[in-house]
């Protein structure tokens, strides 16, 4: 499972490619993609529907702490192989979406504010890009005799 926070379309097409990248490289059958959308779900663009492996919760799914409250039983529920967080810090619903999942390895770029709640952190690197930094993830993930 791939979870972020969606900005723009751009990001979304990013997130996707991982995922087909992941499924090809790695012949895995299902890869879930999870975003935050920071806004009301009557404003969620077209191209970001909910779909077989695409899903999303929105700040109206929140209750007051940013606790995701709907739209999000079912992957909490599911017991994930491994669940990527794209963009750890930047947002506390999806903190709270990590640290409540029953995935069973939890994998994210270095994370500041809830180290705690992930099996791996990878180091940082301040020159890297989102898209670099996300790679590196993938890149240990297969090198990783855990594969």
């Amino acid at each position: 499972m791939l979870v972020y926070t969606e900005t723009n379309e751009l990001k979304f097409k990013l997130v996707k490619d991982i995922a087909i990248y992941l499924k090809k490289e790695y012949d895995i059958k299902r890869v879930m993609r999870l975003a935050y959308i920071n806004g009301d779900e009557k404003d969620v663009p077209a191209w970001h529907m909910r779909k077989l492996e695409s899903d999303f919760f929105c700040s109206t799914d929140l209750n007051w702490y940013d606790k995701p409250v709907k739209n999000v039983d079912t992957h909490l529920g599911e017991a994930y192989d491994v669940l990527i967080h794209l963009d750890p810090d930047e947002s506390t619903a999806l903190d709270y979406f990590v640290a409540a999942s029953k995935a069973k390895m939890k994998v994210a770029n270095y994370s500041a504010n809830r180290p705690q709640d992930f099996d791996i952190l990878i180091p940082p690197n301040a020159k890297d890009s989102w898209k670099q930094r996300n790679h590196r993830i993938i890149e240990f993930i297969g090198d990783s005799p855990l594969t």
